[in-house]
């Protein structure tokens, strides 16, 4: 016995329109345009843009914020295709040309749109299902709902606050290399007058004026190094995005480090979880990041220590985490490690945290630090997956 088809409740109603008289039909008519008014009005006071199509691409209805959004003037009153009115926001949900092209899934895209005007949007793409059917294929899908929401003035505010930081950040900066620069200028001078001296009396000590002129040179590098340091910091390249292999960025640092590694003979173990962790990233700065951490860790054990390295991955995020058994830091200055020029170290610039940081940052990863004074160190790199499934893009 064959399974009676499923009635749909746009079926059930009108089956009982066809028991109305036609008194009762004008009544039901005058309710349901009522009910309609309302909600038009609700959704005009929203603040978000609302669009819905139909599986042509049509623009069915919208409302007032959606139309504002778009450049459409007035009531929709004849047909107006997504792809005409607003090809960058058709172009960012995915939206083709004709029927032909099945509805995307669920969306969340955020744009830049430059009619009627410049403004950054984000908007929600949710196809609207047929309920007639329930096996949810590309055929059943009747339009799409569309909603907007005018996002600029909120990235406006980002943007300012993250140049309030950066600005900040670089007085920071400054400061802490004014006095880095102070002592070993200071040194330079003495030496300098001294040699002037010498020179000057025309008793010159060979010896001591080859030790002299041999600080004046260290303390130039040093003073390079410094300089050197500080443009890094206030001066970051854009990263350049590829596919780089976790494992093969960790083995290439570890050879940069090779020489201080058997100084002080130390062990690498690597425990790697999955066989190719791959994320998108820029190489170069990438390969910093675990430059300047495993060059912490070394600087933290003494010798014939080890440092242990793990990688794996889970739903968001492909991980590797800096294990070492050194000295830890101090619980009230855990909070203080990505600040500049901060260091716990005799010999330092107390930039090197902050950078990897700032890389991390721009690749919309995270570090973590997990740390005891007297047991050791944990940082953990996460850099999120690059998983095609993903849906929340951003493009600009």
């Amino acid at each position: 016995m064959k399974p009676k088809p499923a009635i749909s409740p746009l079926d059930k109603v009108l089956g009982r329109l066809d028991d109305l008289d036609e008194v009762n039909l004008g009544i039901l008519v005058q309710r349901l345009a009522r009910e309609r008014k309302l909600l038009e009005t609700v959704f005009d006071v929203i603040r978000d843009g609302i669009l819905v199509l139909d599986e042509e691409g049509i623009i069915t209805y919208s409302n007032v914020e959606g139309r504002r959004l778009i450049g459409l003037k007035g009531d929709i009153s004849e047909k107006v295709f997504l792809h005409r009115a607003a090809p960058e926001l058709a172009k960012a949900i995915g939206l083709g040309r004709s029927k032909v092209d099945p509805y995307p899934e669920v969306v969340v895209r955020e744009m830049k749109i430059s009619y009627p005007e410049q403004r950054q949007i984000r908007a929600y793409a949710v196809p609207i299902q047929d309920t007639k059917t329930a096996s949810g294929s590309a055929q059943d899908k009747t339009g799409l709902t569309i909603v907007m929401t005018d996002v600029t003035e909120e990235k406006d505010k980002l943007e300012a606050q993250l140049e309030g930081e950066r600005i900040s950040s670089i007085m920071d900066l400054a400061a802490g290399v004014a006095h880095e620069l102070g002592n070993p200028l200071n040194s330079i001078n003495i030496h300098l007058q001294y040699l002037n001296r010498s020179l000057n009396n025309q008793k010159i000590d060979a010896s001591k004026v080859s030790k002299s002129l041999d600080i004046c040179i260290k303390e130039v590098e040093r003073l390079d190094g410094i300089i050197s340091h500080f443009l890094k910091a206030i001066r970051p390249s854009e990263p350049s995005f590829q596919k780089i292999n976790l494992l093969s960025v960790i083995e290439e640092t570890l050879l940069l480090r090779e020489k201080e590694l058997q100084n002080k003979k130390v062990k690498v173990q690597m425990e790697a979880g999955v066989r190719e962790p791959m994320i998108r990233g820029d190489l170069e700065q990438v390969k910093q990041v675990f430059f300047n951490v495993i060059g912490n860790a070394i600087d933290a054990i003494p010798e014939d220590s080890e440092i242990r390295i793990i990688s794996g991955l889970d739903e968001k995020f492909v991980f590797a985490q800096v294990v070492d058994q050194g000295s830890g830091i101090a619980k009230e200055n855990i909070s203080r490690v990505f600040e500049p020029y901060f260091t716990t170290k005799k010999k330092g610039h107390g930039i090197g945290m902050m950078i990897v940081h700032r890389i991390m940052r721009d690749h919309n990863g995270e570090v973590g630090i997990d740390s005891k004074e007297g047991s050791g160190t944990i940082i953990t790199l996460k850099f999120p997956r690059n998983s095609p499934r993903r849906q929340l893009l951003a493009s600009s």
